[in-house]
């Protein structure tokens, strides 16, 4: 990475390149695994960048090798022992805190997917407005394998990205999507060899920053009423499920797995 770097606690960095703030996931041993403090420190810095009239488009990536791999079992299960309404406000107070603030933020949002973007990794490149990625990237719906639902709204935006046919394929079987055939599908924009992804982001960043702000976030809006109340109904319906499903035995199961595995 390059440019003047910003250390923020829970393992994110910011990075203002020209017009552009890149927020970085750095946790590789974790494969930037999202914690509830992890989110909760992106979902502050998409709301102060957003704010700043100096800022054109946001950029969202993963110290390599991943994207991001979901969420943080382990964390997940320590909210999960304080009961469903715990996990029902925590997934509804600060991972949908997060996708709501992404949508709503007046520039674009890109992913820069470099590896992995696996359940909430999925559902974090879902909420971004364009998404370019490496050719060592790869996507899945992976919340099925844990006993789980897309709490972040993925299967919505998977849904409207793709189609029913293959968002249900995606979403029910938690099948590993390539980047070619992300790219066949419309799931992304773009795909890139490994080397020329943070150049190709950053040229789109920079034709971005001459154009007009206030029109920018207006064609935004524009493009996000289509999902606006819908989505944000599917969020509170969502809030409540994961909170069940969360403290499920499934999920304990699957968790143990995990940390036999680690």
């Amino acid at each position: 990475m390059t440019g003047a770097t910003t250390n923020r606690p829970n393992h994110l960095r910011r990075e203002r390149r020209g017009a552009a703030e890149w927020l970085v996931l750095d946790r590789p041993d974790r494969r930037n695994a999202l914690t509830v403090e992890l989110v909760h420190d992106l979902a502050d810095a998409v709301a102060e960048a957003g704010a700043d009239p100096e800022v054109r488009a946001l950029v969202i990536t993963g110290a390599a090798p991943a994207f991001c791999a979901g969420g943080d079992l382990a964390a997940l299960s320590a909210v999960a022992e304080q009961g469903a309404r715990a996990v029902t406000d925590t997934i509804y107070g600060q991972f949908q805190r997060l996708v709501r603030l992404m949508r709503d933020v007046p520039v674009p949002v890109i992913a820069a997917v470099n590896g992995a973007a696996l359940g909430a990794g999925l559902d974090l490149a879902l909420s971004c407005d364009l998404r370019y990625v490496s050719q060592e990237a790869s996507f899945a719906s992976s919340w099925i394998n844990v006993g789980l639902v897309p709490g972040m709204g993925g299967a919505h935006l998977l849904t409207r990205a793709v189609g029913s046919t293959r968002a249900s394929e995606m979403v029910i079987t938690g099948r590993v999507v390539a980047p070619d055939e992300a790219l066949a599908w419309g799931l992304v924009n773009e795909v890139l060899a490994a080397d020329r992804l943070e150049e190709r982001v950053a040229e789109v960043t920079a034709g971005v920053a001459k154009l007009s702000r206030p029109a920018l976030s207006s064609s935004k809006a524009s493009l996000r009423r289509a999902l606006s109340s819908e989505f944000d109904h599917e969020l509170a319906v969502l809030g409540a499920v994961q909170g069940g499903l969360l403290t499920g035995q499934e999920f304990r199961d699957a968790t143990a797995r995990f940390r036999r595995r680690s």
